[in-house]
C-alpha cells in the first residue's frame, strides 16, 4: 500500500508539472458567467394505483430551479482552466443546495474535470430522451405515477450510475468527429466534503467509459455513442449469497439522425446482473435492460415529438419478467427569448405475472420554463 501511495503521488506530481510547465499567470482571474432556468408544471393523472394511496389526480410542481456559475481563464502557456457550479432547489433528482461543483483543466491534450459532476456514460448518452420536445423529458424526469414494486428500470442512465458523486473524468480531444471519455468514482455516495467514508451497500470503484462520433453528411446530422460501466458493491464480502450483490456490469449504445428539421433517435441498454443478489441470479434473476425510439420535428419556434420506451427485468424462480411500456407525446413553443411553453401526454403500463405489481397510468402535463 505504501508503494502504491508513493507511485500515485509521483504520477500526480508528474501530471501536474506537465500541465503547468512553463505557465505564467493569466492576465486576469477567471471571468464569471451566470445562467440557469426555472420550470413550473401542472399535472393531471388517472392511474389504477395511486401514489401513497392518494388519487387527488392533480399536482403542481417546480420541476427544476437551477442557477449555474461558470468561470474560465487561459494562462499564457495555453492552459485553460475554470470551474462549474450548479445550485438547485428541488428538481427531478430531489436535491437541494449545491448539486454539481467541479474544476477543470484543458488544452490540446483534452479536458480533465475534477469534482462533483455527471460521469462519462451520462454525458455521452444518446437516445429518445435527447430529442423529446417537452422539457420534462419523459422517463428522465419525475415519475408522476406509482411504480409499485416493479423492478424494470425507468430512466436513461445505466444501473450502477454514480450520479454527481465526486469523480475524475478525462475527455479526449475530438479527432474527425470521434471523442472518448473515462470517469473514475471511488464512492458513489460521496458528494462534496466526503472524507474517508465507511463502505456502504452502494457502488464503489466505478469506472465509466464512453465513445461518441458526430458528423454531417449532405445535410444529414449523425451522432452515435457507446458506453459502459463497471464497479462493485460495498459490504460485499460476507460470503452470504442472499446479501452479496453482483458487480456493476452494464453497457449500451445509441444513435441520433437529423435532417430538415426531423430527428430520429434510439438506444439499447443491457444492465446485466448489476446489483442483483447472487442467490437470485442463480435462480434466474437479472437487472434487465431497455430500448427506446423517438421521432421529433421542429420548425421555427415549434417542436413536437413522440417517444416510446420498453424496459424489463427478470424475477427469480422463473416468474415472468417485470415489464414497463412508456409512451410520451410532447410539444414545445418558444414564445420569446428565454421563455418556453410545453406540454406532454404520457401513457405508462407496468406488468408482472399476476397483478400485484401492475399499474396503468394516463398523465397530462403543461409547463413553462424561463431561462436566463
Amino acid at each position: 500500500m505504501k508503494r502504491n501511495l508513493l507511485c500515485t503521488t509521483a504520477m500526480a506530481a508528474v501530471a501536474a508539472s506537465f500541465l503547468v510547465s512553463g505557465a505564467a499567470l493569466a492576465a486576469e482571474k477567471p471571468t464569471l458567467e451566470m445562467s440557469g432556468y426555472l420550470r413550473f408544471q401542472a399535472w393531471g393523472s388517472d392511474q389504477d394505483v395511486a401514489p401513497n394511496g392518494n388519487n387527488r389526480g392533480t399536482a403542481f410542481e417546480m420541476d427544476d430551479v437551477h442557477v449555474h456559475f461558470d468561470g474560465s481563464a487561459k494562462a499564457d502557456n495555453g492552459l485553460e482552466y475554470g470551474f462549474h457550479v450548479e445550485l438547485e432547489e428541488g428538481g427531478s433528482d430531489s436535491k437541494v443546495g449545491y448539486d454539481v461543483a467541479n474544476v477543470y483543466l484543458a488544452g490540446g491534450w483534452g479536458r480533465l474535470e475534477l469534482g462533483s459532476a455527471p460521469g462519462a456514460e451520462d454525458v455521452f448518452k444518446v437516445g429518445a430522451v435527447s430529442i423529446m420536445a417537452d422539457l420534462h423529458a419523459g422517463w428522465d424526469g419525475d415519475l408522476m405515477f406509482d411504480t409499485v414494486d416493479n423492478a424494470a428500470y425507468i430512466g436513461s442512465n445505466m444501473a450502477g450510475n454514480t450520479d454527481d458523486a465526486n469523480k475524475v473524468t478525462y475527455y479526449t480531444p475530438e479527432f474527425s468527429g470521434f471523442g472518448a471519455a473515462v470517469s473514475y468514482t471511488p464512492d458513489s455516495t460521496a458528494f462534496f466534503n466526503s472524507d474517508f467514508k465507511a463502505e456502504t451497500a452502494d457502488p464503489e470503484n466505478v469506472v465509466e467509459v464512453a465513445l461518441k462520433y458526430a458528423a454531417t453528411f449532405s445535410d444529414i446530422d449523425v451522432e452515435v455513442s457507446a458506453r459502459g460501466i463497471t464497479g462493485r458493491y460495498g459490504l460485499n464480502d460476507t460470503g452470504d449469497p442472499t446479501t452479496e450483490l453482483e458487480d456493476v456490469r452494464a453497457w449500451g449504445a445509441g444513435v441520433k439522425v437529423g435532417y430538415a428539421g426531423f430527428e430520429l433517435a434510439g438506444s439499447y441498454t443491457d444492465n446485466g446482473d448489476t446489483g442483483i443478489a447472487k442467490a437470485n441470479t442463480a435462480d434466474g434473476a437479472d437487472a434487465g435492460g431497455w430500448w427506446d425510439v423517438g421521432l421529433a420535428c421542429g420548425t421555427g419556434p415549434y417542436k413536437v415529438s413522440v417517444a416510446y420506451m420498453r424496459s424489463w427485468a427478470a424475477q427469480p424462480g422463473g416468474v415472468q419478467d417485470d415489464e414497463v411500456d412508456f409512451l410520451s407525446v410532447g410539444g414545445l413553443y418558444a414564445a420569446a427569448p428565454g421563455l418556453d411553453l410545453y406540454a406532454a401526454y404520457q401513457y405508462v403500463g407496468l406488468d408482472r405475472a399476476g397483478n400485484a405489481s401492475d399499474n396503468e397510468a394516463n398523465l397530462f402535463m403543461v409547463g413553462t420554463q424561463v431561462s436566463f
